[in-house]
């Protein structure tokens, strides 16, 4: 039972509506039928028409022909800029291998990094166990220099590498 009085209240409420927009549309399209003189000028086309069916037939046709043609034109047209987008599409893949190239380096530089970083911890290590012995020999002397040169360079790489 509710649900015929919400269809009711429905099909009221659309009527309202579209008598509402009818009345306030109907002066707009009257004064302009009225303005450019419609009425009178559809009669002299329909009693033309009537007096010359087989030219009213023949401008019908050919206009829908026209139409056609035009239609199927114009969606040729179309057809063919949307295959110049698929190809533009399809002319994307080197950026893509230009990317994919660009983040190998990235990952390489990483690794690279990653192990000056290791190279550079070992080497303090190293150092550290070659400052705490207590009697160093000639050799243990030049061993730290060595090493002391080695970390100061790998040191500025990454340094260097930080700055960029």
């Amino acid at each position: 039972m509710k649900m015929k009085s919400i269809r009711k209240t429905i099909r009221n409420s659309r009527l309202a509506t579209s008598n509402q927009i009818k009345s306030w549309l109907q002066p707009k399209v009257g004064a302009i039928g009225t303005r450019y003189r419609l009425a009178a000028r559809i009669r002299l086309a329909n009693s033309w028409a009537t007096k010359h069916p087989k030219k009213t037939f023949g401008y019908v046709v050919g206009t829908l022909i026209a139409i056609i043609f035009c239609d199927i034109a114009i969606a040729g047209i179309r057809a063919e800029s949307q295959m110049d987008n698929v190809n533009q599409i399809a002319n994307v893949e080197p950026i893509f291998n230009g990317f994919r190239a660009i983040q190998a380096n990235k990952e390489s530089q990483r690794q690279t990094i990653l192990e000056m970083t290791n190279q550079g911890q070992l080497l303090r290590h190293e150092l550290d166990s070659l400052i705490a012995i207590p009697r160093k020999s000639h050799r243990d002397s030049v061993e730290i220099i060595r090493r002391y040169t080695r970390l100061e360079n790998i040191v500025k790489s990454l340094k260097q590498n930080d700055n960029e």
